[in-house]
């Protein structure tokens, strides 16, 4: 048994075992016997690369897309006949994959440096591909590449050890999704190597791990200065919880999920989190004469009343001069009036 995947209810899963052969099984009944999957695809080197449920299924049935060396395929499992019949099928040679569930996107890497996304939320999923920057004989590994949301796009991030860079580009939103659109950030100091980088999301905001020199810096990719994504806290090292042991080497960590650390040494599973406190502190300290822009960072985060109020009281205590503190309160009226008028619309919708 390889891999396991549960359905977003929780009442069946999918199975792999070995490199090819998978089937499904009610959680609450293991003793029925299991549905066995027959992959369009039957060649001996087929090689399933992995497989999630759908998000978003009818009341009746549940949605399975499982991505082999070959191509793609959706099976759909029939609650009440229990029977999965395949409905989809795309060829596409594959060498790698990466699949973010909750918004139904696939990436597959078809060559040495093309990459191919699939949407799962649209009737012709399959979007135009395109090519990574490498340098000179260099291929697409698996863990240079990570599928996350940020805000209300999917992107696919790659992380450029070798230039110190990382390059978002959105693969959900075809219009957006051109080199022009790309968003680019400079992680290393001149002309000093940073070495591997991967990298976490947590509350929209993309945190980067150098991990060979331990440290992490936090990005929020809608605060740009002069057209650049700067650092916004950090670099700092990671603190550990009472689970696991924070001297053990980064090499060791596995960055998966977001905002997932897997410490495969330790035999332990770290969900990452960021202390907004230490984190609004750095970024005052980098625009401390920009109060609007504190406050738009601020709405942007889950639970930031709180950090609202103390800014604003800090501020308050440093006399700012009214024309800056007119521009915060006029962020945040804004945000006030579209929040109203949100609650209104909903209230309509659910008379």
């Amino acid at each position: 048994l390889r891999q396991v995947r549960f359905s977003p209810d929780g009442l069946y899963f999918a199975f792999l075992c070995n490199e090819r052969h998978m089937g499904l099984m009610e959680t609450l009944h293991t003793s029925r016997e299991p549905l066995l999957l027959t992959l369009k695809w039957s060649k001996l080197d087929l090689e399933v690369l992995n497989f999630f449920w759908l998000p978003a299924a009818g009341p009746d049935y549940a949605e399975l897309v499982v991505i082999t060396t070959q191509g793609l395929e959706v099976f759909r499992l029939t609650f009440d006949t229990y029977v999965a019949k395949s409905t989809k099928t795309l060829p596409t040679p594959a060498r790698l994959c990466w699949v973010e569930p909750l918004t139904a996107m696939v990436l597959v890497c078809t060559g040495p440096r093309t990459l191919q996304p699939f949407d799962f939320k649209t009737k012709a999923p399959k979007l135009p591909k395109f090519d990574l920057v490498l340098g000179h004989g260099q291929v697409i590994e698996l863990e240079d590449v990570a599928v996350m949301p940020v805000y209300d796009s999917t992107f696919c991030i790659h992380a450029d050890s070798s230039n110190g860079r990382v390059s978002l580009r959105n693969i959900s939103n075809p219009t957006q999704g051109m080199p022009e659109h790309d968003i680019v950030i400079d992680i290393a100091d001149e002309d000093v190597s940073i070495g591997t980088l991967r990298l976490s999301n947590v509350d929209n905001l993309l945190v980067v791990h150098c991990v060979d020199r331990e440290v992490s810096a936090v990005f929020d990719i809608r605060h740009k200065e002069r057209g650049i994504v700067p650092c916004i806290s950090g670099p700092c090292p990671l603190g550990c919880g009472d689970s696991g042991d924070a001297s053990l080497p980064w090499q060791l960590f596995s960055f998966i999920n977001g905002s997932t650390i897997v410490d495969s040494a330790g035999g332990n599973v770290h969900q990452l989190k960021l202390d907004m406190a230490a984190v609004l502190q750095d970024f005052l300290a980098r625009t401390p004469n920009d109060l609007a822009a504190v406050m738009r960072f601020l709405l942007r985060r889950t639970d930031c009343r709180e950090h609202i109020v103390w800014t604003l009281t800090r501020a308050l205590s440093a006399k700012p001069c009214l024309n800056d503190w007119a521009q915060a309160f006029a962020v945040l009226n804004q945000a006030y009036r579209q929040s109203i008028e949100a609650v209104q619309v909903q209230m309509a919708l659910s008379e």
